[in-house]
């Protein structure tokens, strides 16, 4: 049977089709910048571009939904489709022009949707791990194990946010950069601290920030999944970055067509995250909230 799952979130919308039989595989696995939430900090609305944006992204996954023949379509929305005042007409409008419902998902199940994606993953053999994952309006921390998951917080934060808040100038000038650093450090919740020595990260931020790292010619999954991103290597692509305008940053090899903008402070939150709880590496998984669904609703999770 063919099964898709659709990730509505703030800067990007993901689809992943797979087919599930004896065992999954995976046939299409697709991200397209639309950043619905842009301009959404002053306005608190979906803009009429964000969402002819994310229509037309939209269209395209149902017809190649339909081209694949998938059988089973699970689309879900995030942060953005979560805090905007006019969500129900962009909601409206995706079932009307492109028959696909969408489920505007809590922090809480986002949060335990990630931890499906991560939980029966090789990618790291202990038995506690903590996730991190930085979307463009929220970021999840979640603390798990193999038998559940423990406890999370969504942080209101993400790398839009941070850089409709403090970037103005291209290249961001030191105090910016310093300002969204100083801003993310009281919101990290202490709770977490000392609840395991592995940190795994999802989300178009860190699978990025791996790429480049890795200087990949193109996206490259099999190759980043799983990859550990020290502390050393972040401090240098964002030293690397924040030098950089964002035309010389689209240029950067590795770098996702229009996260160009926004992943220096994407960057800076991870590494403000990673010094508080005291990580001195990042476990880079290409996974998250579309693999999670699948799993929930395939029942291939224990």
């Amino acid at each position: 049977m063919k099964c898709a799952a659709i990730d509505i979130g703030t800067n990007t919308i993901l689809l992943l089709i797979v087919d599930a039989g004896e065992a999954l595989r995976e046939i299409d696995d697709i991200s397209t910048t639309v950043r619905l939430g842009e301009g959404m900090k002053e306005t608190g609305r979906i803009s009429r571009g964000a969402m002819d944006r994310g229509l037309k992204a939209l269209r395209k996954y149902a017809d190649i939904m339909a081209a694949h023949r998938a059988e089973l379509v699970s689309c879900v929305g995030t942060s953005a489709l979560r805090e905007a005042k006019n969500s129900r007409k962009f909601l409206d409008l995706v079932e009307d022009c492109c028959g696909i419902p969408v489920r505007v998902i809590s922090g809480r199940d986002e949060a335990r949707y990630i931890y499906l994606s991560v939980k029966s993953d090789s990618i790291t053999d202990r038995e506690r791990f903590t996730i991190v994952d930085i979307g463009g309006g929220s970021t999840e921390i979640i603390a798990g194990d193999r038998e559940a998951l423990q406890d999370f917080v969504s942080l209101p934060i993400g790398s839009v946010k941070l850089t409709e808040m403090f970037i103005k100038n291209d290249p961001p000038e030191d105090r910016e950069v310093n300002a969204a650093a100083d801003h993310v450090m009281p919101l990290l919740d202490k709770k977490f601290l000392g609840y395991s020595d592995v940190l795994v990260g999802t989300g178009g931020t860190i699978t990025t920030l791996a790429s480049i790292i890795c200087a990949c010619e193109y996206f490259d999954k099999e190759r980043i999944h799983g990859f550990k991103i020290s502390g050393g290597m972040l401090c240098g692509a964002i030293d690397m970055l924040r030098k950089m305008t964002v035309a010389e940053r689209r240029a950067v090899k590795g770098m996702e067509k229009g996260r160009e903008d926004i992943l220096l402070q994407g960057a800076v939150l991870l590494r403000e995250m990673m010094s508080f709880y005291g990580f001195s590496e990042c476990i880079v998984s290409a996974k998250g909230v579309r693999y999670g669904v699948l799993y929930e609703y395939m029942d291939l999770v224990a």
